[in-house]
Protein backbone atom coordinates (compact mmCIF):
# COMPACT_ATOMS: atom_id res chain seq x y z
CA UNK A 1 0.00 0.00 0.00
CA UNK A 2 1.48 3.33 -0.76
CA UNK A 3 1.32 6.08 2.18
CA UNK A 4 -0.37 9.32 1.81
CA UNK A 5 2.87 11.49 2.42
CA UNK A 6 4.57 9.53 -0.81
CA UNK A 7 1.40 10.55 -2.88
CA UNK A 8 1.24 14.24 -1.76
CA UNK A 9 4.93 14.67 -2.56
CA UNK A 10 4.61 12.80 -6.15
CA UNK A 11 1.52 15.32 -6.84
CA UNK A 12 3.19 18.18 -5.66
CA UNK A 13 6.41 17.61 -7.89
CA UNK A 14 4.32 17.10 -11.02
CA UNK A 15 2.20 20.24 -10.18
CA UNK A 16 5.40 22.03 -10.10
CA UNK A 17 7.13 20.70 -12.91
CA UNK A 18 3.95 22.11 -15.07
CA UNK A 19 3.55 25.06 -13.16
CA UNK A 20 7.13 25.47 -13.74
CA UNK A 21 6.88 24.67 -17.40
CA UNK A 22 3.51 27.14 -17.75
CA UNK A 23 5.96 29.96 -16.66
CA UNK A 24 8.90 29.21 -18.85
CA UNK A 25 6.71 29.14 -21.34
CA UNK A 26 5.06 32.58 -20.64
CA UNK A 27 8.07 34.65 -19.99
CA UNK A 28 10.63 32.73 -22.48
CA UNK A 29 8.20 31.80 -25.34
CA UNK A 30 11.25 31.85 -28.08
CA UNK A 31 13.34 30.09 -25.69
CA UNK A 32 10.51 27.12 -25.26
CA UNK A 33 10.41 26.56 -28.55
CA UNK A 34 14.23 26.66 -29.48
CA UNK A 35 15.19 23.16 -30.63
CA UNK A 36 17.98 21.95 -27.74
CA UNK A 37 21.41 21.05 -29.53
CA UNK A 38 22.32 17.43 -29.81
CA UNK A 39 25.46 16.77 -28.46
CA UNK A 40 26.19 14.94 -31.77
CA UNK A 41 25.67 18.56 -33.45
CA UNK A 42 28.03 19.84 -30.72
CA UNK A 43 30.81 17.36 -31.48
CA UNK A 44 33.21 17.83 -33.88
CA UNK A 45 33.15 15.49 -36.77
CA UNK A 46 35.23 12.48 -36.01
CA UNK A 47 38.32 11.78 -38.25
CA UNK A 48 39.98 8.46 -38.74
CA UNK A 49 42.94 8.94 -36.38
CA UNK A 50 40.67 10.42 -33.46
CA UNK A 51 38.66 7.30 -34.22
CA UNK A 52 41.45 5.34 -33.98
CA UNK A 53 42.33 6.65 -30.80
CA UNK A 54 39.19 6.16 -29.20
CA UNK A 55 38.49 2.05 -30.41
CA UNK A 56 41.82 1.51 -28.39
CA UNK A 57 40.81 3.45 -25.19
CA UNK A 58 37.50 1.49 -25.82
CA UNK A 59 39.50 -2.03 -26.30
CA UNK A 60 41.47 -1.33 -22.90
CA UNK A 61 37.87 -1.07 -20.47
CA UNK A 62 36.77 -4.16 -21.70
CA UNK A 63 37.38 -6.66 -18.96
CA UNK A 64 39.64 -9.86 -19.98
CA UNK A 65 38.57 -13.34 -20.62
CA UNK A 66 39.39 -14.61 -17.02
CA UNK A 67 37.96 -11.86 -15.32
CA UNK A 68 34.34 -12.54 -16.93
CA UNK A 69 35.14 -15.71 -16.48
CA UNK A 70 35.77 -15.13 -12.49
CA UNK A 71 32.37 -13.39 -12.15
CA UNK A 72 30.86 -16.31 -13.65
CA UNK A 73 32.53 -18.73 -11.24
CA UNK A 74 31.61 -16.70 -8.22
CA UNK A 75 27.70 -16.19 -9.19
CA UNK A 76 27.78 -20.11 -10.09
CA UNK A 77 29.43 -20.73 -6.93
CA UNK A 78 26.27 -18.72 -5.03
CA UNK A 79 23.87 -20.14 -7.17
CA UNK A 80 24.74 -24.06 -5.77
CA UNK A 81 24.15 -22.22 -2.01
CA UNK A 82 21.09 -20.78 -2.99
CA UNK A 83 19.58 -23.86 -4.22
CA UNK A 84 21.14 -25.89 -1.27
CA UNK A 85 18.86 -23.40 1.22
CA UNK A 86 16.48 -23.71 -1.33
CA UNK A 87 16.00 -19.95 -1.72
CA UNK A 88 14.34 -20.78 -5.81
CA UNK A 89 14.23 -16.64 -6.44
CA UNK A 90 17.93 -16.17 -5.68
CA UNK A 91 19.06 -19.37 -7.17
CA UNK A 92 17.29 -17.61 -10.26
CA UNK A 93 18.98 -14.57 -10.29
CA UNK A 94 22.24 -16.42 -10.07
CA UNK A 95 21.69 -18.49 -12.95
CA UNK A 96 20.18 -15.80 -14.91
CA UNK A 97 23.92 -13.75 -13.65
CA UNK A 98 25.57 -16.65 -14.46
CA UNK A 99 24.51 -17.38 -18.25
CA UNK A 100 24.57 -13.37 -18.77
CA UNK A 101 28.10 -13.52 -18.57
CA UNK A 102 28.84 -16.42 -20.40
CA UNK A 103 26.77 -14.40 -22.85
CA UNK A 104 28.96 -11.67 -22.36
CA UNK A 105 32.09 -13.73 -22.48
CA UNK A 106 30.86 -15.38 -26.11
CA UNK A 107 29.96 -11.63 -27.47
CA UNK A 108 33.85 -10.89 -26.58
CA UNK A 109 35.83 -13.57 -27.35
CA UNK A 110 33.05 -16.33 -29.68
CA UNK A 111 36.45 -17.71 -31.14
CA UNK A 112 39.56 -19.12 -28.71
CA UNK A 113 42.63 -20.76 -29.23
CA UNK A 114 43.29 -23.81 -27.55
CA UNK A 115 46.17 -24.72 -25.20
CA UNK A 116 46.90 -28.10 -27.28
CA UNK A 117 50.11 -28.29 -29.42
CA UNK A 118 48.47 -26.84 -33.08
CA UNK A 119 46.57 -24.01 -31.16
CA UNK A 120 43.44 -24.82 -33.28
CA UNK A 121 40.52 -22.03 -33.36
CA UNK A 122 37.81 -23.42 -31.14
CA UNK A 123 34.26 -22.24 -31.48
CA UNK A 124 33.33 -21.27 -27.46
CA UNK A 125 29.93 -19.86 -28.94
CA UNK A 126 28.73 -23.41 -30.81
CA UNK A 127 29.81 -25.34 -27.50
CA UNK A 128 28.26 -22.74 -25.93
CA UNK A 129 24.85 -23.14 -27.57
CA UNK A 130 24.92 -27.34 -27.13
CA UNK A 131 25.31 -26.57 -23.65
CA UNK A 132 22.65 -23.82 -22.77
CA UNK A 133 19.92 -26.22 -24.44
CA UNK A 134 20.72 -29.15 -22.56
CA UNK A 135 22.57 -29.56 -19.20
CA UNK A 136 22.45 -25.32 -18.18
CA UNK A 137 18.51 -25.63 -19.26
CA UNK A 138 18.49 -28.43 -16.66
CA UNK A 139 19.79 -26.25 -14.09
CA UNK A 140 16.78 -23.92 -15.18
CA UNK A 141 14.25 -26.05 -15.32
CA UNK A 142 15.27 -27.49 -11.44
CA UNK A 143 14.96 -23.80 -10.10
CA UNK A 144 11.73 -23.10 -11.51
CA UNK A 145 10.58 -26.79 -10.49
CA UNK A 146 11.93 -26.07 -7.24
CA UNK A 147 13.59 -29.69 -7.40
CA UNK A 148 16.56 -29.81 -5.16
CA UNK A 149 17.28 -32.97 -6.28
CA UNK A 150 17.07 -32.55 -9.63
CA UNK A 151 18.93 -29.23 -9.13
CA UNK A 152 21.87 -30.94 -7.71
CA UNK A 153 21.97 -33.52 -10.27
CA UNK A 154 21.91 -30.85 -13.28
CA UNK A 155 24.00 -28.91 -11.42
CA UNK A 156 27.16 -31.15 -11.17
CA UNK A 157 26.47 -32.37 -14.53
CA UNK A 158 27.20 -28.81 -15.46
CA UNK A 159 30.13 -28.68 -13.52
CA UNK A 160 31.42 -31.82 -15.62
CA UNK A 161 30.86 -29.97 -19.00
CA UNK A 162 33.99 -27.96 -18.60
CA UNK A 163 36.07 -28.43 -21.08
CA UNK A 164 39.74 -27.93 -19.95
CA UNK A 165 41.61 -31.14 -19.11
CA UNK A 166 44.00 -28.99 -16.09
CA UNK A 167 40.32 -27.53 -14.59
CA UNK A 168 38.97 -29.85 -12.21
CA UNK A 169 35.77 -28.35 -10.89
CA UNK A 170 34.25 -29.24 -7.86
CA UNK A 171 31.12 -29.17 -5.83
CA UNK A 172 31.79 -25.99 -3.96
CA UNK A 173 31.73 -26.56 0.35
CA UNK A 174 32.51 -23.60 1.57
CA UNK A 175 30.91 -20.19 0.72
CA UNK A 176 33.06 -17.11 0.25
CA UNK A 177 31.57 -14.51 2.71
CA UNK A 178 29.35 -12.72 1.04
CA UNK A 179 27.04 -9.32 1.60
CA UNK A 180 23.78 -11.40 0.82
CA UNK A 181 22.32 -14.04 3.16
CA UNK A 182 21.41 -17.80 1.11
CA UNK A 183 18.31 -17.59 4.32
CA UNK A 184 14.73 -17.52 2.22
CA UNK A 185 13.35 -16.82 5.50
CA UNK A 186 15.60 -13.90 6.63
CA UNK A 187 13.49 -10.99 7.73
CA UNK A 188 15.93 -8.17 7.23
CA UNK A 189 15.93 -5.91 5.84
CA UNK A 190 12.78 -5.32 5.21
Amino acid sequence: MISRPLVRSAVLLVVGAVIGAVVMQWRHPAAAQAPVPSAASQAQPADLKTLAADVERLKALVPSNSHIMMDVQWFWTNLWFAGQAKNWPLAQFYFNETRGHILWLMKKSPIIRSSGPDKEEVNVAGIFDGIDTSSLADVKNAIAAHDSAKFAAAYRTMLESVGRPYLRPMIPTEHVQSALTMDPDAKWPQ
